[in-house]
């Protein structure tokens, strides 16, 4: 599973004790979302990424263009991230 917690824009990478788990992808959901260009390509389900808030809204809304039901998940979590004002952090494990 692909995990994502909530991280300030100014917060440093290396304060992940404090952050706030908000949810998982699994491998297909994750794969897809690379075909479908949300996820960036260079980007690996087992290693560790970080979005801005303002990348997080750029997401939304090319997963809101897409529709996809099967992309719900991520969906979910990166509009969790951004009403909280937050860009996420993702862990693969």
């Amino acid at each position: 599973m692909l995990d994502f917690s909530l991280i300030t824009d100014n917060q440093p990478n290396n304060s992940t004790a404090k952050l706030k788990y908000i949810g998982g992808i699994e491998w297909e959901e994750f794969e897809e979302a690379q075909v479908a260009k949300v996820i960036e390509g260079h980007l690996d389900y087992y290693g560790d990424f970080r979005w801005s808030n303002e990348l997080v809204k750029r997401k939304i809304s090319q997963l809101e263009e897409l529709n996809r039901a099967s992309l719900s998940n991520l969906t979910d979590i990166l509009k969790h991230a951004n009403a909280a004002g937050c860009g996420i952090m993702a862990y693969g494990d």
